[in-house]
């Protein structure tokens, strides 16, 4: 496979990300403003939609994706040392990944706790 190809994957991953990103924010910006009383259980029984849930899990795994491809693309144009760039790379993809499971994590809490 050639650079190429790979960067035009890399530029249509964050293009396709960043709409679905916009899409989420402007949906949630206006549910938040829809209604009057927002409190920690309303946010949990929102969460705890099935639809919802899947909507922000997308949203959480989309905003990772978009991260990681900006990141990878800094890292590869200005670290020059291969082993450097797997080194910040790895720490990234750790992060990230830690990150992704932490999020799921709450989710899956919100959507499980007892409602009340």
């Amino acid at each position: 496979m050639s650079r190429a190809a790979q960067g035009l994957r890399a530029w249509l991953l964050q293009r396709f990300t960043a709409i679905y990103l916009a899409i989420y924010v402007i949906t949630v910006l206006l549910v938040f403003n829809s209604r009057d009383n927002w409190d920690y259980a309303a946010w949990r029984d929102w969460m705890a939609d099935p639809f919802m849930g899947v909507a922000t899990a997308l949203f959480a795994f989309a905003v990772l994706l978009h991260v990681w491809v900006g990141v990878r693309d800094v890292l590869i144009d200005y670290i020059h040392a291969a082993w450097l760039r797997l080194i910040f790379m790895a720490v990234t993809a750790l992060l990230l990944s830690a990150s992704l499971l932490w999020i799921l994590r709450a989710l899956g809490l919100a959507a499980l706790a007892p409602s009340g």
